[in-house]
C-alpha cells in the first residue's frame, strides 16, 4: 500500500460525549442559567453542534444516537446534583 492508499474499512472511536465533563458541567450551567425558548434553543444548538461533530468523524446515525443521549442523560445528572447541592447550603 502507497502513502495515498488507504484501507477500505476504520473504525472511529470518538472520546465518549458522557465522559466531557467540562462539556456536561458548561451546558448544564447555561441551561440552569436559561428558561423556556431560551433553554430550548440552547439545547438544540447544543445538540446540532454534537451531531455535526460526530457526523463529520463518520459515526453512524445509530452510535450519533447512542452518544446524544448519553450527553443528554449526563447533563440531566449534572444538573439534578447541582441542585441538591442548592438544596443542602439552603
Amino acid at each position: 500500500m502507497t502513502a495515498l492508499e488507504t484501507p477500505s474499512m476504520c473504525k472511529v472511536i470518538c472520546f465518549p460525549m458522557r465522559r466531557r465533563l467540562g462539556k456536561i458541567r458548561r451546558t448544564a450551567e447555561l441551561l440552569s442559567a436559561r428558561r423556556g425558548r431560551a433553554a430550548d434553543h440552547y439545547w438544540h444548538q447544543t445538540v446540532a453542534g454534537i451531531v455535526g461533530h460526530l457526523t463529520r468523524a463518520g459515526l453512524s446515525e445509530a452510535a450519533i444516537r447512542q452518544e446524544v443521549q448519553a450527553f443528554s442523560d449526563a447533563v440531566q445528572e449534572e444538573l439534578q446534583r447541582a441542585f441538591r447541592s442548592k438544596g443542602d447550603a439552603a
